[in-house]
């Protein structure tokens, strides 16, 4: 498939979490989506009982992925429907590059609406992936079935390696990322560097920051590509040229 048709789908998917899945419920207020192991076990149960499934959901998506399943299939995790209770969560996906010379940095932010009347993001996963090429290939999917849990995955095409990432963050504060079966668990940092190396290996980073630390996301930038650990590894002869 064509890169402008999967940035049609990606369209469609966000179109959907913001819109169409509000409209069967009431906006919860902060304290009521403070989630304890009692509530993610009703939730659990909910979506085992037929009688809870959001049907209309369900058929929507049955209906996307015959039209572009060949695009959820090129993902490391295939998105085929399944049914879900109801529920009013809004995900968000930002893309973004940073260059600074010769170096690139392809990047993708994964967060959650704060309610889906609110145009407030709250970040949950900063990846950075070093590509040195401003036309690197980067794709991104994420999902709100999962709900409360916020699921993510995507892939990162470099000069001589590729890397896969599933993501998954659960409401009580235990997030993970794997990349290329690496596991980084984000209680310890929910900003993440790649540096692809040339013998196909790779080096990382995890820094205890995020944009929701700043007013701005540019601040944000300045702060990553300031830190020493960054900038030492910046000049490593064996990063990817």
């Amino acid at each position: 498939m064509t890169k402008k048709l999967m940035i049609i789908i990606l369209v469609i998917l966000s179109h959907s979490c913001k819109e169409s899945e509000k409209s069967n419920s009431i906006v919860k207020t902060a304290k009521e989506k403070k989630w304890d192991i009692k509530r993610l076990n009703n939730r659990a149960v909910q979506n085992l009982d037929s009688t809870k499934w959001d049907s209309k959901l369900f058929k929507q998506d049955i209906t996307t992925y015959d039209k572009y399943s060949e695009i959820f299939k090129n993902y490391p995790l295939n998105k085929s429907p399944f049914p879900v209770a109801e529920y009013d969560y809004a995900v968000s996906s930002i893309p973004f590059t940073i260059e600074i010379e010769e170096i690139v940095f392809k990047g993708v932010r994964i967060g959650e609406y704060e309610n889906p009347e609110s145009e407030k993001i709250i970040d949950k996963l900063t990846l950075l992936v070093l590509t040195n090429d401003k036309d690197a290939e980067e794709t991104t999917l994420v999902d709100s079935r999962n709900y409360p849990y916020l699921t993510a995955q995507g892939i990162f095409k470099v000069i001589n390696n590729e890397f896969d990432w599933v993501f998954s963050a659960s409401p009580d504060g235990f997030s993970t990322l794997l990349l290329n079966m690496k596991l980084f668990d984000l209680r310890f940092g929910e900003t993440i560097i790649i540096y692809p190396q040339k013998d196909e290996s790779f080096f990382y980073e995890q820094i205890k920051d995020s944009p929701n630390n700043y007013g701005n996301f540019e601040d944000f930038q300045k702060s990553i590509i300031a830190n020493p650990k960054v900038k030492k590894q910046l000049i490593s002869e064996m990063n990817i040229k």
